[in-house]
């Protein structure tokens, strides 16, 4: 079948398929502890210190850290009562929306004249989320506070093949005894291009702003930034990615036809991986290569409309090729590889058999 013109690709109708998967939320019953849940994953540190700001408004500020094997969504409560006594809660998200292994980030509740908080700030609940962390972004900054105003100051880079957009900085706040003390947003990128670099700033409230000292838990939150690839001919490839893993240096490869890709398991153990693909003909044969090589641990499946493959990540890290994106092809790239190393032990096995010793 003859290869689609960039034309083609371009007016591919294909839904887009949500990125994230989501399990249900858990409530937490220990909600003031240090760890919340049962496997110890999750930490709330310093949710203790408080400030008023100059518009009367009360802020309690703290950090969320991810000690797990999988990347989850929370959300914060506080109770708090008024004036007369009345009792309510309040629930604000970390400044991001998925906090993945290793990491952490921070949060804010301000709290308006005339409310006071009752007891401790505590996770509500939390979510799993089967969604990659795509190796994009590169932050270039220092931890200590700049200048008169102890501003947070840096640049981000886009070392990827795509546009990321509505990128955000944050972080938490500390003094010189390691207190913390807010919770500060960077300026929001809107557009950042692949290979591109944009100045970044984040600023404590200046209720803290002669005590700061350093920043810590810096991160950064994007819009779900990858659902398709350029092609490098005016056309894209759009797919949906769910895996528990860190993506690097995704692309299309026109050679191979390939969306290739650095993977690693946040799992010790490897673990699923799952990649969907338009399906632009009934025969369309897609094959996967890892580290070079034939890769057997696949399901793939076709409806008609999409293609759907399934692999297990082995422990540490590979490369990947997912063949056959684009064009049909009786012998892709993997199948000739696989029939040329068939065809090499046929031969090795007749030349062992002409030189046998009776």
């Amino acid at each position: 079948m003859p290869e689609r013109s960039p034309t083609y690709m371009r007016l591919v109708a294909w839904p887009v398929l949500a990125i994230a998967l989501m399990l249900p939320a858990y409530p937490l019953a220990n909600a003031n502890a240090q760890t919340i849940d049962q496997d110890n994953t999750i930490e709330l540190k310093n949710s203790n210190h408080s400030f008023v700001d100059a518009q009367g408004m009360t802020n309690i500020v703290g950090i969320v850290n991810n000690h797990g094997t999988v990347p989850i969504s929370v959300t914060m409560g506080l109770n708090v009562s008024d004036n007369s006594g009345h009792t309510s809660t309040l629930h604000e998200n970390l400044y991001g929306s998925v906090i993945y292994p290793t990491k952490g980030a921070p949060f804010k509740f301000q709290l308006a004249p005339g409310l006071e908080p009752v007891g401790k700030p505590f996770v509500a609940s939390f979510k799993w989320i089967d969604q990659p962390f795509y190796n994009f972004l590169v932050l270039n900054y220092t931890n200590m506070a700049v200048g008169q105003e102890r501003v947070l100051t840096g640049t981000m880079k886009n070392v990827g093949n795509v546009e990321l957009r509505n990128v955000m900085v944050y972080a938490s706040v500390h003094d010189e005894k390691t207190n913390d003390l807010d919770s500060v947003k960077s300026n929001i990128v809107s557009v950042l291009k692949p290979g591109e670099i944009a100045i970044f700033t984040a600023s404590p409230d200046p209720a803290v702003k002669a005590n700061v000292y350093y920043y810590s838990c810096a991160g950064f939150d994007v819009n779900a930034p990858i659902s398709t690839l350029p092609t490098g001919d005016g056309g894209f490839i759009p797919y949906d990615f769910t895996s528990v893993a860190k993506v690097s240096d995704i692309r299309y490869e026109k050679a191979t036809d390939s969306i290739a890709f650095g993977i690693t398991h946040y799992n010790p153990k490897g673990g699923p991986a799952d990649i969907k693909i338009p399906q632009l003909a009934q025969n369309q044969t897609v094959a996967v290569m890892m580290d070079g090589k034939p890769y057997e641990r696949v399901t793939v499946k076709a409806d008609g409309k999409t293609v759907s493959i399934d692999f297990f990540v082995p422990p540490g890290d590979h490369q990947v090729q997912i063949q056959g994106v684009r064009t049909v092809s009786e012998f892709p790239f993997a199948m000739l590889a696989l029939v040329a190393l068939i065809a090499a032990a046929i031969t090795a096995a007749r030349f062992k058999a002409a030189f046998k010793i009776f």
